[in-house]
């Protein structure tokens, strides 16, 4: 449906198409409680960060980032877009809930919001950060060739990398830097990665 005023109570403002498919709120005929929007499963700080970074791909497909994120918030319960809300809200809530073990969703059940419960699992598996990079860092170490071969090895290996700078993201500078400190920092990680790729053949 099309509303025609020009702001809501809450939420997105009102002139927006809820039938149109860049709309957070709409929802495609094929969507169901069901749908299983990632194949891995979120099994515990072990994986929470590949988990993670699957999840935002697969909801930001579907364009329902910014509803876990918060950016897209939730209306007032008297606006003609709360119902509608409510809906995506319990569906993207599903969504999770599938990619999770029943070890770790059994706790979650009572979550009333998309948003809460990303919070929750991020609040909950972010503390771990260290201990995880801990383990990358050890499993970096260990690694070796070995009779793989070499397209395999260094695809492994740059996927324990890839996953530490997932981690590190939301905590390292943004700024643009163009002086000589900052290219000597890109160019030290980039020869200490290439030793570590060495140091295991």
């Amino acid at each position: 449906m099309v509303i025609n005023s020009t702001t809501s109570s809450g939420g997105a403002p009102a002139g927006d198409d809820y039938n149109s498919p860049n709309h957070p709120l709409f929802l495609h005929q094929n969507d169901h409680p069901g749908l299983i929007l990632i194949s891995k499963k979120l099994t515990g700080s072990d994986n929470y960060s590949s988990w993670k970074r699957s999840m935002m791909i697969a909801l930001n497909a579907k364009n329902k980032l910014k509803i876990v994120t918060g950016e897209f918030t939730e209306p007032a319960i008297n606006s003609e877009s709360w119902a509608l809300w409510e809906r995506t809200n319990d569906m993207i809530i599903s969504w999770i809930l599938n990619t999770i073990t029943d070890q770790i969703s059994n706790s979650l059940n009572f979550v009333n919001t998309a948003c809460e419960l990303w919070k929750e699992l991020n609040e909950h598996y972010s503390q771990l950060d260290g201990h995880r990079i801990y383990q990358l860092s050890n499993e970096i170490v260990q690694l070796k060739q070995q009779q793989s071969s070499i397209e395999t090895y260094y695809h492994k290996l740059k996927g324990y990398w890839d996953e530490i700078d997932a981690i590190e993201a939301p905590h390292m500078c943004t700024c643009t830097c163009t002086c000589e400190n900052g290219k000597q920092i890109v160019e030290r990680d980039q020869m200490k990665r290439l030793m570590q790729f060495l140091m295991g053949r």
